[in-house]
């Protein structure tokens, strides 16, 4: 595949799995997407499968799935509930994870780690050369409760390699940079550039996981004509995905550390607390803000008891 053909590709792919997100509690459909992309259904189809290693349904399937074990990991949600938030009955969601992990939700939700998730946080230590977890920054007296509106993520998959922590590594100053351009540029309230991953870090095998950076965006009118020019200049021009994140709670620690240093440190602080029941969180992506090089503040979604 031609450089300018796969990286065409690689975009109508961000664009599918963006779809795929957005629409999480409905049935998606491969020709709904393919009409979305202007491709036909057996193109995108074949395209999807090469490029990803499998096909676009077993992929929703697969990351629905894996949605309902970060759920069962993270938050305090029952089991029934955890299983209508991926599509799931209450019979099947069990059926389901005793298919992938011979053992039952509940026996999931009591395990201290996950298989793959060991794995990912030693790579991503190798891949960021993490000494330490500083405790000093990632303790709950550091944690300050905010609420964000509801927000547009436009955002670049990273590439990856197959080792998409050592890929964010080297490729985030360029993504960044380009996103920081567009604040400059355009005229936006409280824009924030941010960088997560698009799956669950308890169950998503290390080299499927997705890692982006983006530009958060509140949809507020004072950023109506911000968001329109992205739309209609940059989005296509940038391969900007995009992503509907809804207004809530979050947890949020502002550290003076890279978002290399901070990663593997925030995560175990996130499952640690979560463990020992000090917060929960109401959906499985935490995201790092990086207002400059050497600071960091992280938004962890938190479920707020009412």
């Amino acid at each position: 595949m031609k450089t300018t053909t796969r990286e065409h590709w690689e975009w109508k792919v961000q664009l599918a799995i963006a779809y795929a997100h957005n629409n999480s509690l409905i049935e998606v459909k491969l020709k709904t997407v393919a009409d979305m992309l202007a491709v036909s259904k057996d193109i995108f189809s074949h395209k999807f499968s090469s490029l990803m290693g499998e096909p676009y349904a077993r992929y929703v399937k697969r990351t629905r799935l894996e949605a309902g074990v970060g759920y069962l990991r993270h938050s305090n949600f029952s089991i029934s509930d955890i299983g209508e938030l991926c599509r799931y009955t209450g019979e099947s969601f069990a059926k389901a994870i005793r298919g992938w992990f011979n053992t039952s939700p509940s026996g999931l939700r009591n395990r201290e780690y996950m298989p793959a998730e060991l794995y990912t946080l030693e790579q991503t230590r190798i891949a960021t050369a993490s000494q330490q977890d500083f405790p000093e920054y990632f303790n709950m007296d550091n944690t300050v409760e905010t609420r964000l509106p509801d927000c547009t993520l436009y955002y670049n998959i990273l590439p990856s390699g197959n080792d998409p922590v050592k890929g964010m590594v080297a490729s985030m100053a360029r993504y960044s940079r380009q996103l920081r351009e567009l604040t400059t540029e355009l005229a936006m309230d409280d824009p924030r550039i941010i960088a997560g991953t698009l799956d669950v870090v308890p169950v998503t095998t290390y080299d499927r996981m997705m890692m982006y950076v983006g530009l958060l965006l509140p949809n507020t009118p004072a950023n109506d004509m911000a968001h329109y020019q992205i739309i209609r200049r940059y989005q296509e021009a940038y391969r900007l995905a995009d992503r509907q994140i809804g207004d809530g709670h979050y947890k949020m620690l502002k550290v003076p550390l890279s978002f290399a240093d901070a990663g593997l440190p925030m995560y175990k602080f996130i499952n640690a607390n979560c463990r020992m029941g000090n917060f929960y969180m109401r959906t499985n992506h935490f995201f790092i803000s990086l207002p400059e090089p050497s600071v960091s503040e992280i938004y962890i979604p938190w479920q707020k008891r009412v």
